[in-house]
């Protein structure tokens, strides 16, 4: 069942439906309260499905589920008010009241979306947490002193709770220097940080002029890839795609979550520096790491032979596990290819790291010093499995180096070449088994809709091993119903807001029309979200409520604001306006709504024909 309301086909109609009802029942329930007579309560156009009739009034459900009306009797001035019904004709009622029924319409679109916002908010909104996931190599945050963990807590005189919070004052303070506070392990820490400037467009399509600091929500896992066939890491006997899990610090074993924590809990394990003092230092100053009265790690962690430049050798206790290889993304709807790995993860094994490399290293540790010393990747971008073209000319286990010639140096870097992208094949330098080399790899072509019109990208197929893994979220949830009703005010009001703007851009031209939608685009929309869960389902419906109350208030006529276009005129005129006057009113407004139906329209078939076909198709098989 639940299969059959993510289609978009049903999860439309029930949408839809649920916001034509809401808008029609504003209009019906103030005009019946203002005394007007109705003839016709009807949810969808065309011939009814079923109906009843209630004291004169019609109720129906019809075959076109694209809009209602509500039909009060007397609208016309040759309509008269049928004697079975009770009320007065729409012509009759004072303009006050004819104004509010008008009115009353779009109003019910935002109360709607402020129950609906309501509701989420007493079940619990989830919000990425204000974490400092990965901090970019290179970056003003890097520059800045923001460490992974960091938890942001104030920019400016802004608070900050969620992630969201950072990325709207980082994005609107371009080569402004800020204040930012975070926490760090219990203790505020107050930074200067400086987002760069970068020219790029938002969502809508607009060029805009934003910051940027160079932290990331997701954190990288511990998952390393061999990159020196002589290095610390391969003759500890550590794979490709091994995850460490644990480290020994004194004698115990610690977790690792995550590559930075894997970086902090090395240096921790590791014995003091020596002090620079010319001398070399004496075995009995470089303790064994894990304690002679480890018994069970004693052979493990025996000294190697020989002695450095920074005493006799020194071995770390590591424990490491075969990881399981990433999947394609389960939201795109579709299943995993068929040919992802699915090897599950092996057992534990405990390893011994030589420490010797890493003890050159200046302190504090960095994950660059360590992924020289230790000579592996951090796994972001090593090749766990490639698809389509880039089958067999990208192997599991290559580590990306260059794009074209330019390095890339993180998931981050590789974002921004993916975006510009626009060559069906790329040269990639990779590193395979220690040598480095380059391959031509054919990249996957991938229609998509801009809000420019339609558009192909090059996607790279393939699954890298380490992922970057959001931390648990925030849930921002109300139990008390007028504390989830003030949320549901907020978020209706921000949402109108940022819909008057792209409007206000759309006619501006900051906007193309091409990125004008219709109900394709909203039935493509509710099948997405419906897959998603009933909670990202009543947000697109509460958004789309919006844009419905929103837009029928524009002064076009045939719209509800049209109308209240004439009754401002009639009281202004103190008097009826000529019967040939509104009509050759709604004659143009019928042919505005016409044109941009046509204009949607077009737009819809030329995005999602295929994928509509599709989907209609699936939904009886």
């Amino acid at each position: 069942m639940s299969q059959f309301f993510s289609h978009p086909l049903p999860a439309v109609i029930i949408l839809l439906g649920a916001l034509v009802f809401f808008h029609e029942l504003g209009h019906y329930v103030v005009g019946r309260l203002s005394g007007i007579a109705v003839e016709v309560f009807s949810i969808g156009f065309g011939p009814p499905i079923f109906g009843f009739t209630h004291k004169g009034t019609a109720y129906r459900l019809s075959w076109i589920p694209l809009g209602g009306y509500v039909k009060f009797a007397g609208s016309h001035p040759s309509e008269e008010v049928p004697p079975e019904l009770p009320g007065i004709a729409f012509r009759d009622a004072s303009l006050p009241k004819r104004a509010l029924t008008v009115l009353a319409g779009p109003v019910a679109n935002f109360i709607l979306a402020v129950l609906v916002y309501t509701v989420l908010g007493m079940d619990g909104v989830q919000h990425p947490p204000a974490i400092v996931g990965e901090v970019i190599e290179g970056s003003p945050a890097e520059a800045a002193g923001v460490q992974f963990g960091d938890r942001i807590t104030r920019i400016g005189d802004k608070k900050v709770e969620t992630w969201r919070h950072i990325e709207e004052s980082i994005s609107t303070s371009p080569g402004k220097q800020l204040a930012v506070t975070v926490d760090r392990n219990g203790e505020a820490k107050t930074l200067t940080l400086t987002p760069m400037t970068v020219q790029t467009r938002d969502g809508a399509g607009r060029s805009v002029t934003i910051g940027r600091a160079g932290v990331a929500l997701g954190r990288l896992p511990a998952i390393v890839a061999v990159t020196q066939g002589f290095g610390a890491a391969r003759r500890a006997g550590i794979d490709t795609g091994d995850k460490v899990t644990a480290v020994m610090v004194g004698e115990q074993w610690t977790p690792v979550g995550s590559f930075p924590e894997f970086v902090a809990l090395l240096e921790k394990a590791l014995p003091p520096a020596p002090a620079a003092t010319g001398s070399e230092a004496k075995p009995e100053d470089v303790p064994i790491i894990g304690g002679e009265k480890a018994a069970a790690y004693a052979a493990l962690l025996k000294a190697m032979s020989g002695k450095g430049a920074n005493g006799p050798g020194v071995q770390i206790a590591v424990r490491v596990q075969a990881s399981v290889p990433p999947k394609d993304d389960p939201d795109d709807g579709k299943p995993p290819a068929k040919n992802t790995p699915v090897a599950a993860a092996g057992p534990e094994r405990t390893l011994a790291l030589d420490a010797g490399p890493l003890m050159a290293q200046k302190r504090p540790l960095t994950k660059r010093s360590v992924l020289t010393a230790l000579g592996i990747a951090d796994g972001q971008l090593t090749v766990a499995d490639a698809t389509d073209g880039a089958k067999g000319v990208l192997k599991t286990g290559d580590v990306m180096r260059t794009w074209n010639g330019a390095e890339v140096k993180d998931l981050y870097a590789l974002r921004e070449q993916l975006i510009a992208n626009d060559k069906a094949t790329v040269k990639i330098g990779v590193l395979r088994e220690q040598v480095p080399f380059e391959v031509d790899v054919p990249m996957k072509p991938v229609d998509v809709q801009k809000p420019e019109g339609k558009a192909v990208i090059y996607q790279l197929p393939v699954l890298f091993w380490g992922q970057p893994e959001e931390p648990p979220p925030l849930i921002e949830k109300y139990s008390n119903p007028l504390l989830a009703l003030g949320y549901g005010v907020r978020e209706t009001i921000a949402q109108t807001g940022e819909l008057v703007k792209n409007v206000t851009s759309l006619i501006t031209g900051d906007i193309p029309l091409k990125a004008l939608g219709g109900p394709m685009l909203i039935a493509k929309v509710a099948g997405d979200s419906a897959r998603r869960g009933w909670q990202t389902f009543l947000g697109a419906m509460a958004l789309i409520s919006v844009n419905l109350g929103l837009l029928n208030l524009f002064p076009i006529p045939v719209l509800d604001g049209g109308q209240l276009v004439l009754m401002g005129v009639e009281g202004l005129k103190r008097g009826p306006l000529k019967e040939a006057s509104i009509e050759n009113f709604q004659k143009v407004g019928f042919a505005m709504i016409l044109a941009l139906v046509v204009l949607a329209t077009y737009n819809d078939l030329s995005r999602f024909w295929k994928s509509m076909l599709e989907s209609v198709v699936g939904i009886f098989q």
